[in-house]
């Protein structure tokens, strides 16, 4: 045992040592643990590895091996360890260069995730806490205490969009449902807005989870009512010519004669989609006057709310909306469904598909650590597009399963202004722009804005040496942005670790590339054009200018010489794909009824499904194609 216990002290040592270099004046005692618990929030065989990499730093062989010298990491002098994490920045060895941003997103986050003297300095109040919280929704959870079995007529794994729309549907035709979510059970009394336990308790794995290159950053929900609780409620119908081009591919009508149109104006209604909620806070202000300054494209964003308030407080409601408002599947399609008799498990990690002759008949799960078994005339799998996958691996299928990822991956361009923009409040999203949607085929990208906290925030800040970092933490109330996000033709791949825990494989094709670098370019005339004094984007060291005489010109050569890829980490909210549909099986994983080619009764019913990339906002999509499911499966089992 105390051979176990020796790298959990010895790391503390180390993330302490590092913290300090990366953190410098800014570091507290309280950092090194809160970068310990980070770590656990990984999958565990990223969190493994890890750790034993720091692990080695406190021996004179790791150390010389990673730091260029036999002196043990813990040891070093804060500005000793800023030299360190410097030269792995700059290192020509990927390895060391992931190793320091993981480590810089780690100590930021340690720091400005939490309560402390850092939010007075850069003018983050914290949760503002006066809304009153909504009555909680009325649901029948079931307590598991014990292993158990339990029967149904179909089991649906995720509670999200597609999740809680196919329970709905089902439990509403007469069926015996049963929901099991990997995540808890959040209220809105239980909404504190604090962004580190939020993001923790609400977050896949929370929001941890990158690419093996850390290219991307992959943002997804995991608590019940999956990414609808944490989202911003953003619901976009799918683009006719997105529409068209499915039907092409995949040979599957309904997308383009009316048959999926229907079913997304019915989920529309039901989760009140509207542009009356849509007020926009100084940061889509700023974007909104520099777009029309330029004469360019400008909207209102969609939005599935009822009530909204509106206000600062909105931009909180990425760790949930205390008001109620949002429309997630909490208050709408799980009530539907528990009043029709649906009961949901909150905290199941399901494992396992059971296959027997070529069908589904349940799945297997740890419920609370306890072994559950529900058996299942049919089986949907809901749970997004980096979990099915990853269950259907574990299970057993193969061929077009993982394949086809996209991941909506946003950059973006930052401006400092003279004013006071407070990025992380206002309406979640009200403004967008189609400005370049159209160029190649309807793969150029949209210009967003999102809500940004400084725990998440920090760690994607461009990290140089602790003085400029803090020094630029320090204008963070005074950032505004332009958000780049493309239609990705790039596609990755999902697969699974020893451990059955999900792999994210994706890399930016030049193309895309290309596309997102025009897009950051436009985003800077945007938001000069907004009045910003200084402009950068994430690159380390960023890449900047001032507005002058040729600045943006010669700026923008800069950025198409360096490029993106492996340079700067983007950000996927929306992931998509990894299960597509279509009605050849040698190129996709599911069929016209999202029933899986290799399994008979196992649907996918998520934006796994989506048979490319949307290209916007996907939750509307999701909603779509689980409504439509959902009568495709009713009318199986009745």
């Amino acid at each position: 045992m105390a051979g176990k216990r020796r790298p959990q002290r010895d790391l503390t040592g180390v993330l302490a040592a590092l913290a300090r270099g990366v953190l410098g004046e800014g570091y507290v005692d309280e950092v090194p643990g809160r970068m310990r618990a980070k770590l656990d929030d990984l999958p565990a065989p990223v969190s493994r590895q890890l750790t034993r990499v720091l692990a080695t730093l406190d021996t004179p062989a790791g150390a010389l091996a990673l730091a260029g010298s036999r002196t043990p990491v813990t040891t070093l002098s804060p500005d000793r360890a800023e030299r360190v994490v410097r030269g792995w920045l700059r290192s020509r060895v990927a390895a060391k260069r992931q190793l320091a941003k993981a480590i810089v997103a780690l100590a930021t986050a340690a720091l400005y995730g939490f309560p402390g003297e850092e939010w007075s300095r850069i003018g983050y109040p914290g949760p503002l806490g006066t809304v009153e919280p909504a009555e909680p929704p009325a649901l029948r959870l079931l307590d598991i205490t014990e292993p158990e079995e339990l029967r149904c007529d179909v089991v649906i794994v995720g509670s999200g969009a597609g999740g809680g729309c196919v329970a709905a549907g089902l439990a509403r035709a007469g069926l015996d449902v049963v929901v099991l979510e990997k995540g808890g059970m959040r209220t809105e009394a239980s909404f504190d807005h604090l962004e580190s336990g939020a993001v923790s308790d609400m977050y896949l794995y929370g929001a941890a989870l990158t690419t093996t290159d850390l290219g991307v950053l992959i943002v997804a929900g995991s608590t019940l009512g999956g990414g609808t609780v944490v989202n911003y409620a953003t619901s976009f119908h799918t683009p006719d010519d997105v529409l068209d081009e499915w039907t092409r591919q995949t040979g599957i009508r309904a997308f383009s004669d009316g048959e999926f149109a229907e079913s997304l104006a019915e989920v529309a209604t039901r989760v009140d989609v509207n542009t009356g909620s849509a007020a926009p806070g100084r940061r889509d202000e700023l974007m909104e006057e520099g777009l029309q300054k330029l004469g360019w494209d400008v909207d209102v964003l969609p939005r599935a709310v009822r009530g909204c308030t509106q206000d600062d407080q909105c931009g909180y409601c990425g760790f949930g909306c205390r008001a109620g408002a949002k429309q997630s599947t909490t208050r709408t399609y799980l009530q539907d469904a528990s009043a029709a008799g649906a009961r949901i498990v909150v905290h199941a990690d399901v494992r396992k598909v059971f296959v027997r002759d070529g069908n589904a008949h349940g799945v297997g799960a740890y419920v609370n650590g306890h072994q559950v078994h529900v058996r299942a005339r049919a089986v949907v799998a809901a749970g997004g597009a980096i979990e099915t996958p990853a269950l259907l691996l574990r299970s057993g299928l193969g061929g077009e399963v993982g394949r086809h990822l996209h991941l909506h991956p946003g950059f973006a361009t930052f401006g400092v202004f003279d004013e006071d923009v407070r990025m992380w409040t206002g309406t979640l999203q009200a403004r967008y722009s189609r400005h370049l949607r159209d160029r190649d085929g309807g793969y150029g990208p949209i210009f967003e804005t999102v809500p940004i906290h400084p725990g998440l925030g920090s760690g994607a800040m461009p990290w140089v040496s602790a003085a400029q970092h803090r020094e630029l933490m320090g204008t963070f109330s005074r950032l505004g942005f332009c958000a780049v996000l493309p239609r990705d033709r790039s596609e990755g791949r999902i697969t699974v670790g020893r451990d059955g825990s999900p792999v994210v494989r994706y890399r930016l094709v030049p193309d895309d590339e290309r596309r997102i670098v025009d897009g950051l370019v436009a985003a800077g005339q945007i938001m000069e054009a907004a009045g910003a004094h200084e402009l950068f984007t994430l690159h380390a060291p960023p890449l900047s200018y001032r507005p002058g005489p040729g600045a943006r010109e010669r700026w923008a050569e800069e950025l198409s010489s360096i490029g993106l890829r492996g340079k700067v980490t983007g950000v996927s909210f929306h992931q998509m794909g990894s299960c597509r549909m279509g009605s050849d099986r040698t190129t996709s994983a599911i069929g016209p009824d999202n029933e899986t080619h290799e399994v008979r009764n196992l649907f996918v019913a998520d934006a796994s499904a989506f048979p490319t990339a949307s290209g916007v906002n996907p939750m509307l999509t999701v909603y779509g194609i689980a409504n439509r499911a959902a009568g495709k499966i009713a009318a199986r089992l009745a």
